[in-house]
C-alpha cells in the first residue's frame, strides 16, 4: 500500500467501503429470508400434525393432558422465536453511526484544530464557503456529506444549537469552542467532533461513550504549537485505557514565511514546518508520554496541516508533504484491517449468532418431545397395571357365575348326564354373555379415557370368541347281588347211586357184591350232585362324577378367555393408539431434524460468507 493517499483517492476507497457494508447487509438479508421460508415450513410441518393428534385422543384421557403439554410447550417455543423474528429482528441492521462505517472520534482541547481538520475530511476545505459549499455539493463524494448536532452544552463562546446541521460544517473561529457532540457522514465514514472529555456534559456522556466504545480510529489533536501539555496529558490517560486504535495529530503543522521579490513588495507565503522542527515536536510529545507511563510502542504520530493541503489541492507533492496523504492512507488502512472487516460481517455475524441460538433451542422442542414419548410410557405402565386389575374382576365376576350355576342348578340333576349335559349347553349360552358383558366391561374401565369414541366402536366391532366346555359323565362300578337260591343234589345223588350201584353189585356177586356196589354207587352219585348255593346278578353302580372337575375346567376356560379377549382388544385399540402417537413423535422428531439441518447449513452459508 502506498504510503499517502490523495484525498479524491480516499474518498473512492471509502465509497466502496459503504458499498461493502451494504453487500454485507444484503447478505444477511438474503440469509434471513432463507431462514423465514423454512421456518414457515416446519412452523406449519408441525401445526397440521399437532392438529391431526387432538383428535385422536379425547379431552379427558391421561394422553390428552401430555399432548396438550406437548401443543403449549412448542407453542411457547414457537412464540418466543416470533418475538426474536418481530422484535429483535435478528441484528439484521447496522446501528447507523456507529456500526455502519468506519468511525472516527475526535478528541482535543480548544483551537487544536479539530473543527478545521473535520471541515477539510468532507470539503477538502478548513472553513468551506457557502459558495464552495454549492459547487462541491454537485460532486458524487458532495451529495452525501450529513451533518448532525447532538445536545447542546451551551458553552460560552460555543456553537449554536444544530448549528454544524444548518450551516453543513463546523465553526472556525478565533473564539471556536465546541459544545456539543457534532458528526458529519461520508459513505464509509463517520467522524465525530466532541468537545473534549472534561466538557462533555450528562446530557452527552452516555452517547459519548458509546461513540468511544464504536470507535475505530481515535485521534487527539493538539496544535504544533504547544504539544503535549499537561492537561492534553490527563486527558490522554483517560483514553489510553480504552484499547482502541491512538493517532495523535500535531495540527497547524505549517508557518508562514517571507518571500523577497526582486521586484515589488515582499509577501508571506504558507509552508510546512521543516522535517527537522516536525520530529523534533513528534519526540517531544513521546517523551512527555512516556513521562506519564503511557505505552508509546504502538503510538502513531503525524505532524499535519490541512490549510497547507487545501491551498495545495492540485499539487500531489504538497499533499505528501502536508501529512494529510499519510493520514488518508493511515485510514484506509485501518478500512481493510481485521476489525472493520469484523465490523462490516455485523449483520452476517449477528444472524450467525441468532442461527446459534435457534439451533440450540431446538434442543427445547426435542426435550418437549421426549417428555411426552416418556408420558406416553408411563401411560402405558398405567394401563398395564389398570388392565391386569379389571381382568382379575372379570374373573371374579365369572368365577362366581359359574361356581352359583354350577353347584346350584347343575348339582341338582347331577344324577342324570343327560339332563346335566342339556342344561350345560344352555348354561353356556348363558356363561358366554356373560363373559361378554364382563369383558366389556372390563374394556369400559381399561379404554374409555384413553381412545376416542371407544364406546361407539366396541358395541360395533366386539364379540367373544365362542369356547367349547367337556361333557358331564357319571362314573359306574359293577356290583353281583344275589338273585335266586339252588338246593344241594350231592345226598339225593349219592342214595340214587347207592340203589343203583347195590342192583348191578347184587346181580354180579349176590349179596357181597350187592354191598359192594352200594357203596360204589352212593360215591359217585355223591361225586355228580353239587352242594347248595346262593345264584349272583351283575349290575351298574354309580361311584361318583366329574361335576367338580369339570366346573374347574369350565372357571379355567373362561378365564382364559377373558383375560385372551381383553389382551386382544386393548392390544388392538391401544396399539392403534400408540402407533398413532408413535408416528406423531417421528414425524415431529423428523420435522425438527429437518429444520435443524436447514439452520446448520444456513450457519454454514453465513460463515462462507463471513470468511469471503
Amino acid at each position: 500500500m502506498n504510503e499517502y493517499m490523495l484525498r479524491e483517492d480516499f474518498l473512492t476507497s471509502f465509497q466502496q467501503l459503504q458499498e461493502q457494508f451494504d453487500s454485507s447487509l444484503n447478505d444477511a438479508k438474503a440469509l434471513d429470508a432463507e431462514f423465514i421460508k423454512h421456518y414457515h415450513q416446519f412452523n406449519s410441518e408441525l401445526s397440521v400434525l399437532l392438529a391431526d393428534a387432538r383428535t385422536k385422543v379425547p379431552q379427558d384421557s391421561p394422553l390428552s393432558s401430555s399432548l396438550v403439554a406437548l401443543i403449549e410447550g412448542l407453542e411457547k417455543q414457537d412464540n418466543d422465536w416470533k418475538n426474536k423474528i418481530q422484535n429483535q429482528d435478528k441484528g439484521l441492521r447496522f446501528r447507523k453511526e456507529f456500526e455502519d462505517s468506519l468511525l472516527v472520534y475526535v478528541y482535543g482541547k480548544v483551537k487544536s484544530g479539530k473543527s478545521s481538520l473535520g471541515n477539510y475530511i468532507a470539503w477538502g476545505h478548513t472553513n468551506p464557503t457557502p459558495e464552495q459549499q454549492s459547487a462541491i455539493a454537485s460532486t458524487p463524494h458532495g451529495k452525501k456529506v450529513v451533518y448532525k448536532t447532538y445536545e447542546n452544552s451551551n458553552a460560552e463562546n460555543g456553537d449554536a444549537q444544530n448549528e454544524a446541521e444548518q450551516q453543513a460544517k463546523f465553526r472556525v473561529s478565533a473564539i471556536e469552542a465546541t459544545s456539543s457532540i457534532q458528526t458529519f457522514r461520508l459513505p464509509g465514514l463517520t467522524w465525530v467532533d466532541s468537545p473534549g472529555l472534561h466538557s462533555v456534559r450528562t446530557e452527552n456522556a452516555e452517547l459519548a461513550k458509546e461513540f468511544v466504545e464504536h470507535a475505530d480510529l481515535i485521534l487527539y489533536t493538539m496544535s504544533s504549537d504547544s504539544p503535549g501539555r499537561a492537561s492534553d496529558l490527563k486527558e490522554i490517560q483517560v483514553l489510553n485505557n480504552k484499547e482502541k486504535n491512538i493517532m495523535f495529530l500535531l495540527t497547524g503543522s505549517d508557518t508562514n514565511e517571507v518571500v523577497s521579490k526582486d521586484a515589488g513588495e515582499p509577501f508571506m507565503r504558507r509552508i510546512m514546518k521543516s522535517t527537522q522542527t516536525q520530529q523534533q515536536q513528534r519526540d517531544y510529545v513521546k517523551n512527555a508520554l512516556e513521562k506519564e507511563n503511557i505505552d508509546i510502542s504502538n503510538v502513531e504520530i503525524l505532524s499535519i496541516s490541512a490549510m497547507y493541503a487545501e491551498m495545495n489541492a492540485d499539487n500531489p507533492e504538497a499533499i505528501k508533504e502536508s501529512g494529510m496523504g499519510q493520514f488518508f492512507a493511515r485510514l484506509y488502512q485501518l478500512s481493510q484491517s481485521d476489525g472493520v472487516r469484523m465490523k462490516r460481517a455485523v449483520p452476517v455475524n449477528n444472524f450467525k449468532i441468532f442461527l446459534d441460538i435457534c439451533i440450540r433451542e431446538i434442543e427445547e422442542y426435542h426435550g418437549q418431545m421426549d417428555l411426552f414419548h416418556q408420558n406416553i410410557k408411563k401411560l402405558d405402565e398405567s394401563l398395564k397395571k389398570t388392565k391386569e386389575s379389571a381382568i382379575l374382576e372379570a374373573q371374579r365376576k365369572m368365577r362366581g357365575e359359574i361356581q352359583k350355576e354350577f353347584f346350584g342348578k347343575l348339582a341338582e340333576k347331577r344324577n342324570s348326564e343327560t339332563q346335566v349335559n342339556s342344561a350345560l349347553k344352555v348354561l353356556k349360552s348363558t356363561l358366554d354373555s356373560r363373559m361378554e358383558e364382563y369383558i366389556s366391561c372390563a374394556l369400559d374401565t381399561i379404554l374409555t379415557n384413553v381412545v376416542k369414541e371407544f364406546k361407539a366402536t366396541i358395541t360395533k366391532t366386539w364379540q367373544a370368541a365362542p369356547l367349547s366346555l367337556p361333557s358331564f359323565s357319571i362314573e359306574k362300578a359293577i356290583e353281583q347281588i344275589p338273585d335266586d337260591y339252588v338246593e344241594d343234589t350231592r345226598g339225593r345223588n349219592s342214595r340214587i347211586g347207592a340203589l343203583l350201584g347195590s342192583a348191578v353189585g347184587f346181580a354180579l356177586g349176590g349179596f357181597a357184591g350187592a354191598a359192594i356196589g352200594a357203596g360204589i354207587g352212593s360215591g359217585l352219585g355223591a361225586m355228580s350232585g353239587d352242594n347248595a348255593r346262593c345264584r349272583m346278578l351283575d349290575i351298574e353302580v354309580p361311584v361318583g362324577d366329574n361335576l367338580n372337575e369339570l366346573c374347574s375346567h369350565v372357571l379355567g376356560v373362561y378365564n382364559e378367555g377373558i383375560e385372551k379377549e381383553i389382551q386382544q382388544q386393548v392390544d388392538t385399540y391401544i396399539n392403534a393408539l400408540y402407533r398413532d402417537m408413535d408416528s406423531l413423535y417421528s414425524a415431529l422428531e423428523k420435522e425438527t431434524e429437518k429444520f435443524k439441518t436447514s439452520l446448520l447449513a444456513l450457519k454454514k452459508r453465513a460463515e462462507d460468507t463471513l470468511i469471503r
